[in-house]
């Protein structure tokens, strides 16, 4: 039991807000000017192309694309390392990859 509702208020909001700070700083901004990798045919377009979609992705899905791609880390390190379960990161995963395929898919159309 808290000693005052006050009191209790005052540390929720506190530990709510150092949360919050800290969860921020964790995300870095995506610059879009920044080259993220290099394609191996040394086909720029496509380089851009793909680094856009990745970029379009909600936060969550590319977060776990890249750390499965460019770390080659499992499914199941990753959901460690992000603190949810196997389900949703595999899940974050299969509609990442969908939507990459459905936007780069598009661009090779036109």
């Amino acid at each position: 039991m808290p000693d005052s509702e006050l009191g209790y208020l005052y540390r929720a909001v506190k530990n709510a807000a150092l949360n919050a700070k800290r969860d921020d700083s964790r995300e870095t901004a995506i610059d879009s000017e920044e080259r993220w990798f290099v394609h191996r045919g040394g086909d720029v377009e496509a380089e851009l192309a793909l680094q856009k979609a990745l970029g379009e992705l909600p936060q969550e899905q590319r977060e776990v694309v890249m750390m499965r791609i460019w770390t080659g880390m499992t499914l199941e390190e990753i959901g460690a390392a992000t603190h949810v379960t196997l389900n949703t990161v595999a899940s974050r995963y299969r509609y990442a990859l969908e939507k990459l395929r459905e936007r780069l898919g598009q661009k090779n159309d036109e």
